[in-house]
């Protein structure tokens, strides 16, 4: 009997988030991120290209019971982008005008 083997890497094209290692690698280079940084670029892999509304980050990412301080969800983001910067995907993270935010390549999340 196999048994079934559960992937420790989140990929969206050729970016990837390694589960064990809280790193994220695009095209050869790897940055380390903070936990938070973690679960949010993991929850944003889990629904690619889909518009995620600050609530539903706020769900996905804080605790049930806790809630961020009202600029905490901008400042992650913004922090995120600076982290991906050093892989070339900062541009990956679209924001979303009165919506919330999505995650894409810049190729597919315009076409």
């Amino acid at each position: 009997m196999s048994e079934l083997k559960v992937s420790d890497t989140l990929s969206l094209e050729d970016l990837h988030l390694h589960l064990d290692t809280l790193t994220v690698e695009r095209q050869g280079a790897t940055v380390s991120l903070s936990s938070r940084e973690f679960q949010l670029l993991e929850y944003f892999m889990r629904h690619p290209r889909q518009v995620l509304t600050r609530s539903q980050i706020e769900q996905g990412v804080w605790e049930w019971g806790t809630e961020p301080e009202s600029n905490a969800i901008t400042v992650l983001v913004r922090k995120l982008r600076q982290r991906l910067q050093a892989v070339g995907s900062a541009d990956w993270i679209e924001s979303i005008y009165a919506m919330g935010y999505r995650l894409a390549s810049p190729e597919k999340s315009r076409s």
